[in-house]
């Protein structure tokens, strides 16, 4: 691994919890400060960040979710959730789709790769194209 790999690595494990608790201290205050943990797109599908375990019983009682996707680090799911219509969007077009709605979201070259080929893997219209 690089140096500067291990390095950025590094610095996002060291930086995710003291962040994580940043979110959530401004998902509890109103006001300008406040972020929503989540958005409904459609009737089918929510986009947010990876639920907390304190989450789950409103997710599944109140917004019925049957299921997580989640694209985070094993780390970063240490302390969260445990826990269809699709889309055939590319990822481009699933990523124009989500910035619209959650603009603060950045994907990196590393998640559009990884969704480049689940696209490909549950995609009948990727499948066609190979």
């Amino acid at each position: 691994m690089a140096p500067s790999v291990w390095l950025g690595a590094s610095l996002a494990r060291a930086l995710f919890y003291p962040t994580l608790l940043y979110t959530v201290l401004r998902g509890k205050l109103g006001g300008p400060a406040h972020r929503e943990w989540y958005h409904r797109i459609d009737r089918t599908v929510l986009l947010g960040a990876l639920p907390l375990r304190s989450l789950t019983r409103k997710l599944v009682q109140d917004e019925n979710v049957r299921g997580v996707i989640t694209m985070n680090e094993e780390y970063e799911t240490r302390f969260l959730c445990n826990s269809s219509k699709v889309y055939n969007w590319s990822p481009e077009e699933a990523i124009k789709a989500i910035t619209h709605i959650r603009s603060h979201i950045h994907i990196t070259p590393g998640q559009l790769e990884v969704l480049r080929e689940f696209y490909k893997a549950v995609s009948p219209a990727a499948r066609s194209h190979t």
